[in-house]
């Protein structure tokens, strides 16, 4: 439940290097993971650290226990925190005008489209992302070891992790002028977390030996939630009406032709 990016602004190139903790989600969900945890530093054009950026973040659906746990945060201080909508406002402020994101892990990038969509907010500020793992082998913690940096502070707190993050971005500086940019995928975004759903639901009736239509899919309370959680427009739904038939073909095989529907 932990990642890492970097970001740039103002008129000369600035970098600042964020990680991000989630409120995660149970195997059949259809809730964004949703991220409750906001770090960030920003780098000059020497790489020096300048600011840091640090909140956290009121989710929008039941805050998860173990997520708490995971990244020391309690239940009292996480509900009266500010909404994403608010945050991720006073973030783009932060980056500035001129800047690259650089993350650790593109999952980072990835669940910042998501909850941009859930909460309707423009994704354009979303350019010059770098995955930075691709520079380095394993996680994090792994990379700090083998590069013998002593960790900053707790793990799983965001704001540290990105300041460890920071500390392995110096060694390589070569990695702030990649242009090795993470690209944005409508139809993950879309479909990623409807993904369990459609294969619990299309399991349940082979089990029964009958076939699961599209049309009863889409009638479902749970695939209609998600539907508007992610906001999704009929062009977007199309693309889940895709992803379930893929999912039915390779299920049900050649007795696809011979099942009644339910």
């Amino acid at each position: 439940m932990r990642h890492g990016i970097v970001v740039v602004g103002g008129d000369r190139m600035n970098y600042i290097v964020l990680d991000l903790e989630f409120n995660g989600r149970k195997h059949y969900d259809i809730y964004p993971m949703e991220i409750i945890e906001i770090g960030a530093v920003k780098l000059n054009e020497r790489h020096e650290v300048v600011d840091t950026f640090q909140s956290y973040i009121k989710p929008n659906y039941p805050v998860n226990h173990f997520a708490l746990q995971f990244c020391g945060i309690s239940k009292e201080q996480l509900l009266k925190s500010p909404g994403f909508t608010e945050v991720i406002g006073k973030f783009i402020a932060f980056c500035g005008d001129s800047y690259k994101l650089l993350a650790w892990g593109g999952s980072d990038f990835f669940n910042l489209f998501v909850d941009c969509k859930v909460n309707e907010i423009d994704h354009e500020w979303l350019v010059n992302l770098l995955d930075v793992t691709q520079f380095f082998e394993g996680g994090l913690q792994k990379a700090l070891e083998e590069h013998q940096l002593e960790p900053i502070g707790q793990h799983h707190s965001a704001l540290d992790d990105a300041l460890n993050a920071a500390q392995l971005l110096k060694l390589k500086p070569e990695i702030f002028s990649s242009e090795q940019y993470f690209k944005r995928n409508v139809f993950k975004i879309c479909t990623g977390g409807i993904k369990k759903w459609i294969i619990l639901c299309l399991d349940q009736a082979l089990a029964k030996e009958t076939l699961l239509t599209w049309e009863q899919f889409a009638s479902l309370d749970r695939t209609k939630t998600y539907f508007s959680v992610m906001k999704l427009t009929p062009a977007e739904i199309k693309m889940t009406e895709s992803l379930f038939y893929k999912f039915q073909k390779m299920k049900f095989g050649r007795k696809l032709k011979k099942l009644q529907p339910a």
